[in-house]
């Protein structure tokens, strides 16, 4: 322990070894500093700056220290990896594949211990379940009502998050708190950078993405206000003129936090403005271009009732402006023999409005005995608004016999939600062990009208809410069993809303002829009684330090999606006889699919020893996909199929280790990572169910399937084993400035696939890939 004294100097930011502070006009400041005990270390070093990078040298615990299983990620890090959106950040997290360029190339979403296929990365409802929170504020595709430039069923594009600006990621992968809700597979929450900032630019180059942001923030009345700009611009293929993808950003914060006053708040607005545009240089003229925007708003405030009883709060407005355009080249034959250039069109607006509030008191006893209570609700209302999707009904964009026809936004109804929540939370101490437990209990209606009382066996309802009303039980608790050793478990139940695109599916217009002529007939492929599905989950994990220096973690986990919304076919005139022989067909979104994840999550680190750091992570992934319907054959063989025949399922089963070595010194200004990561066993097959028969395939009797492709759709598929290095580095220029650069796929292995069936190669790793970002403060 020491003292020290700030004397003679001017209003201004100052840096200190050990921290910043600001130093305001005419103010005392008691200066405390607690140097944590580090034995046989000589360096008792917190943390320091890196140019503009903040390296926490003491980091968090190797062991996990919450109820549930969440995974943390600093902005030292994001930065040290020079990530430029939320999609690179999550390559962090242990389980996910690090083989993909970081940059803005291609869409960007994340299924939470989901399995891509090969090297393909995980989509529709493998990404759908996953809820992104950014500063409280939930951003999702739930009023998609079209899906021009995504699926139906999709998660977000994390392309629009920009990473510079992100200050920590937490991601909840186990049984979180009532809290949240509208979720299947788990929950990412994102925290921007606010307050106090240095004057900061920063510059980024690679092969795909160059950008530069620019963040700062000072005092402003009682408060602070942040304000960031950002932009990235990405060349695809370098090939074609005009293949840009271009992203601006600001974001501007002002927030008071006073620990003396008992209200306190702030408010946060961001823009981000894409222009993705493709030129029609090829034979099929294919030109599009997506020049909507995403606007947020938000006001966060809690309010300090008591000594131990405190209120928090958020309301958020959002709207995604879409502007899209899509073109190509349609080879029908109308009135010339050549074709024609098919167009479509999508204006329109996505409104998003939320309010969130709940309350905490927490009460503690001579006994050190701690009872924290929480009550909440939540209230969200979505829309769509605008002249919606155009198609020319003869040049149709999908071709002349194409059963879509345009349609406005403004004919759709709005999507209400409700949620109630309440949670208990309990620690105490027996017998000198710590023993944690939480308890909660949360209500959802999904797409609220009104109140419809009703207690008629087996339901109880309150409301009219089509798409459902659900009660998620959850209970999560960790208990000591021994010095530094804990044993965590939970269960719970959570619900994922259904989007509106699945809810309102834009009808089919098929043409019959007649004595007379053609006729043009409407199918309604809504499904107004569409329900959201829920997601059961159970997890139980080991945590044990050996020593101060080594944690060990070992978690097994299964999840239970039930009732997924998915698309089934109809003949038409299926109505009239459901036997009806016919190539012409309409769909709808139905509760048929149902998903089961297991596994195992393994993981060995150390503290830093010496300014290194070692990281060992092991998982293992199992998915069975799975859907309780019966597929309409447009043709069949009456010998041997069925008219309407069971679906297969999809079986995945991946493991990936991964290895992490990081050095620091604070003397040299410089960090050091290398990660390694070793895919030994990556493998699908497709499960049917339907008839079968004996067919003679090159001389060779295989069991071929009603609903396959190819005789081998049957086959176990193994894409081989595969490695990847990726190694980065950061280095101090000076006090206020850094230089950071990295190279994946260092080794330039493409991991070279040959399908064993059909012969064609694929690489499952990108080619060698380097960036380089320089970063100065002021």
């Amino acid at each position: 322990s020491g003292r020290y004294k700030l004397a003679a100097i001017k209003e201004g930011f100052y840096s200190n070894s050990l921290f910043d502070f600001i130093v305001e006009e005419g103010q005392t400041y008691e200066v405390k500093i607690k140097l944590l005990s580090q034995k046989g270390r000589w360096n008792a070093e917190y943390c320091f700056m890196i140019g503009g990078i903040e390296v926490k040298s003491l980091e968090r615990e190797v062991i996990p220290e919450e109820m549930t299983t969440v995974r943390r990620i600093e902005s030292g890090e994001i930065e040290h990896l020079q990530a430029d959106n939320l999609g690179d950040v999550l390559t962090l997290i242990p389980g996910i594949e690090k083989s993909k360029q970081l940059g803005l190339a291609s869409r960007q979403s994340i299924g939470i211990r989901k399995i891509g296929s090969g090297d393909l990365d995980v989509t529709g409802l493998q990404t759908f379940g996953t809820t992104i929170i950014v500063d409280g504020n939930e951003i999702n595709n739930d009023a998609v009502i079209t899906a021009m430039t995504a699926s139906e069923t999709g998660g977000i594009d994390m392309r629009m998050i920009p990473a510079d600006n992100i200050s920590s990621v937490e991601v909840i992968s186990g049984i979180p708190s009532v809290e949240y809700g509208n979720f299947a597979d788990g929950v990412i929450k994102v925290e921007t950078k606010s307050n106090t900032i240095r004057k900061r630019l920063r510059a980024r180059y690679n092969p795909d993405t160059k950008g530069a942001n620019f963040s700062s923030g000072h005092k402003l009345g009682d408060g602070m206000l942040d304000y960031h700009a950002n932009y990235a611009f990405s060349e695809r293929d370098k090939r074609k003129t005009g293949d840009e993808y271009h992203r601006f950003y600001f974001n501007a914060g002002y927030k008071i936090d006073d620990e003396k006053k008992p209200f306190n708040y702030s408010f946060n607005g961001s823009y981000t403005r894409t222009l993705d545009d493709e030129k029609p240089t090829d034979i099929y003229q294919m030109q599009s271009w997506n020049h909507g925007f995403l606007s947020t708003g938000t006001f966060r405030w809690n309010y300090k009732a008591g000594k131990n009883v405190k209120y928090d709060g958020t309301m958020n407005l959002d709207l995604n402006r879409k502007d899209i355009y899509k073109s190509k080249y349609v080879p029908d034959q109308i009135d010339t023999v050549f074709g024609y250039i098919g167009e479509m069109r999508e204006e329109g607006k996505e409104w998003d409005a939320t309010f969130k509030m709940k309350r905490e008191k927490t009460r503690k006893n001579e006994h050190g005995h701690t009872l924290k209570n929480m009550l909440g609700i939540d209230l969200n209302y979505q829309v769509n608004t605008g002249s919606g999707f155009h198609l020319d009904s003869i040049y149709n964009y999908y071709g002349a016999y194409s059963t879509q026809r345009s349609y406005r936004f403004d004919d759709y109804p709005g999507f209400f939600k409700l949620a109630i929540y309440g949670e208990t939370n309990r620690s105490w101490k027996h017998n000198g062990k710590s023993y944690e437990l939480m308890t909660g209990l949360r209500y959802d209606a999904v797409n609220v009208k009104g109140f419809d009382f009703a207690a008629k066996a087996p339901h109880f309802s309150i409301l009219d809410a089509p798409q459902g009303q659900f009660l998620s039980p959850r209970l999560a608790s960790r208990v000591q069993i021994a010095k530094n050793f804990y044993w965590r478990t939970g269960v719970g139940r959570s619900i994922k809303a259904v989007s509106m695109a699945q809810l309102y599916r834009k009808p089919a217009y098929v043409k019959t002829p007649t004595d007379s002529g053609w006729v043009e007939i409407s199918y309604n492929q809504e499904n107004r009684q569409l329900k959201s599905y829920y997601s059961d989950k159970a997890e139980s994990s080991l945590d044990w330090k050996p020593t101060d220096y080594l944690g060990m973690s070992l978690t097994a986990y299964y999840t239970q999606n039930t009732n997924q919304p998915t698309g089934v076919s109809y003949p038409v005139g299926y109505e009239t006889n459901p036997d009806t022989i016919t190539s012409l067909t309409w769909s709808r979104y139905e509760n048929v699919s149902n998903e089961k994840n297991s596994g195992l999550e393994f993981s060995l680190q150390t503290k830093r020893i010496y300014n290194l750091k070692f990281v060992f992570t092991a998982t293992y992934r199992t998915v069975l996909n799975s859907k309780a319907r019966r597929i309409y054959a447009t043709r069949y063989d009456t010998s041997w199929q069925e008219l309407w025949y069971p679906a297969a399922d999809r079986w995945q089963e991946k493991i990936i280790l991964g290895q992490q070595t990081s050095y620091i010194n604070q003397r040299l200004g410089v960090w050091i990572t290398v990660d390694l990561q070793y895919i030994p066993y990556d493998t699908r097959k497709n499960i049917y169910h339907s008839k079968s028969k004996i067919a003679e395939i090159d001389g060779h009797n295989v069991e071929y399937f009603q609903g396959m492709s190819y005789w081998y759709d049957a086959e176990l598929y193994k894409y081989g084993q595969r490695w990847i290095i990726n190694a980065r580095i950061s280095k101090s220029l000076g006090l206020n400035s850094e230089l950071s650069f990295y190279v994946n796929n260092l080794l330039d292995d493409r991991g070279w696939w040959q399908d064993p069936y059909y012969g064609s190669i694929r690489a499952m790793n990108a080619p060698i890939y380097f960036g380089l970002e320089l970063s100065v403060q002021w």
